[in-house]
């Protein structure tokens, strides 16, 4: 990148931004397929495990209101240098942990480090776009979701011969260099003076003025807790639910994040197909009601035949991923308009907020699976899903 300009965007900085969300998305999700075992290495029940996962919310809320500003001193280089490091050491040390404590601890801070890495890589890219005067952002959230299915596939392909601890350990260490290496190419692109530069602050303690808008806050959280619930509970289901092998269960997720990309590469065709408000509606209905039915279906058939179980299993996994993959982008979009274009901070208010609503549906939905199932658990996550159908009209009714 000799010949940079920052009023080009040239096809080697688009690779290797892709690439910076690409390790993002494979180092952050590394651990969903794995969670069997992170859960056998803790030696606690289901709620307590559902309540020590949900802990990792507490370290992106507080960066959520802190992180703008400290990505606003230091620069987004910077951010993302330690972001990446913080989340390779703590991932390891979740590999190898026994202690509760210690998992607490390091979980808090990779929530930390993972929500100061987005605020710099996305406010960073959305600096980019407004300089070279285009849309950026779409591709590389699939980029995103091409690592986290790569990790999942990674996953299934070790989980049977490798421990947890070599496998992630092994995964973190690599991922790490790569990505030092990858932000250390894009150097020339990084604004020069971040002190001088207010627009790109994604969040910011002083720029909260906590002017909720409550029916799109919670339209958002019922569009996105599929997706959180299914990263906690969908490999564990396949384990104890459906009673699949170690990497079999781990096809679950890997399925729910290729419904996810193909969502995601596809949504511009779908708008201009379809109005926002359809589309929202429609998700709810496809994917949260589609979950719902298929999961009932392959429980309920399991006894009676084992393979059209799990292939009805996997389908529903596949349409909940289809579901809910185009919808935060909408969101984010819908929260951009009626914010009069401060696009950075609706996305921050909207992001921290819902990071609140997240922790605590976490919490109850793993002492649900305590006194329950892990299937009641995602039925539920499914039925905030289908209440789209109310809060899919704050979407509009053109289409682009």
């Amino acid at each position: 990148m000799k010949n940079f300009k920052t009023s080009e965007f040239k096809s080697v900085e688009r690779r290797y931004l892709s690439y910076i969300f690409f390790l993002f998305g494979l180092s952050i999700m590394s651990l969903a397929p794995r969670t069997p075992d992170l859960k056998a290495n803790l030696a606690v029940n289901n709620g307590t495990f559902g309540t020590l996962l949900s802990t990792a919310s507490i370290g992106s809320i507080v960066m959520l209101l802190i992180g703008g500003q400290i990505v606003h001193r230091i620069g987004a280089k910077r951010a993302m240098q330690i972001g990446s490091t913080v989340v390779a050491i703590t991932y390891i040390v979740l590999a190898h942990t026994k202690s509760s404590f210690t998992f607490v601890i390091a979980n808090i801070l990779s929530g930390a480090a993972v929500s100061i890495y987005h605020i710099a890589s996305s406010g960073h890219t959305l600096h980019r776009q407004d300089q070279v005067g285009k849309i950026i952002i779409p591709k590389l959230h699939g980029a995103w979701g091409i690592g986290a299915m790569a990790s999942s596939a990674i996953a299934f392909l070790v989980a049977a011969n490798v421990s947890i601890a070599w496998h992630i350990t092994t995964l973190m260490v690599v991922v790490w260099v790569l990505t030092i290496y990858v932000i250390k190419v894009l150097e020339p692109s990084y604004s020069p003076k971040p002190s001088g530069d207010d627009t790109y602050r994604l969040t910011s303690l002083k720029q909260f003025k906590f002017k909720v808008n409550w029916f799109l806050s919670i339209g958002f959280f019922c569009a996105t807790i599929i997706e959180y619930t299914v990263a906690d509970w969908a490999t564990l289901f396949g384990k104890e639910v459906m009673g699949m092998a170690q990497s079999t269960s781990a096809l679950n997720y890997l399925i729910f994040l290729l419904g996810l990309i193909i969502g995601r590469f596809s949504i511009g065709w779908a708008l201009k197909h379809g109005s926002e408000q359809f589309w929202i509606k429609f998700a709810g209905v496809f994917g949260g009601g589609g979950f719902i039915l298929l999961l009932l279906l392959s429980t309920t058939l399991l006894e009676t035949n084992k393979s059209l179980a799990y292939a009805l299993n996997f389908l529903g996994f596949l349409i909940a991923g289809l579901g809910t993959s185009f919808l935060a982008p909408i969101f984010f979009s819908i929260a951009g308009r009626l914010a009069d274009g401060k696009n950075s901070l609706a996305v921050a208010q909207l992001s921290f907020i819902n990071a609140i609503l997240i922790f605590n549906s976490k919490f109850i939905l793993a002492w649900i699976v305590q006194v329950s199932s892990i299937t009641v658990a995602l039925i539920i996550a499914g039925v905030l899903m289908v209440l789209l159908l109310h809060f899919g009209k704050i979407g509009s009714k053109k289409r682009i």
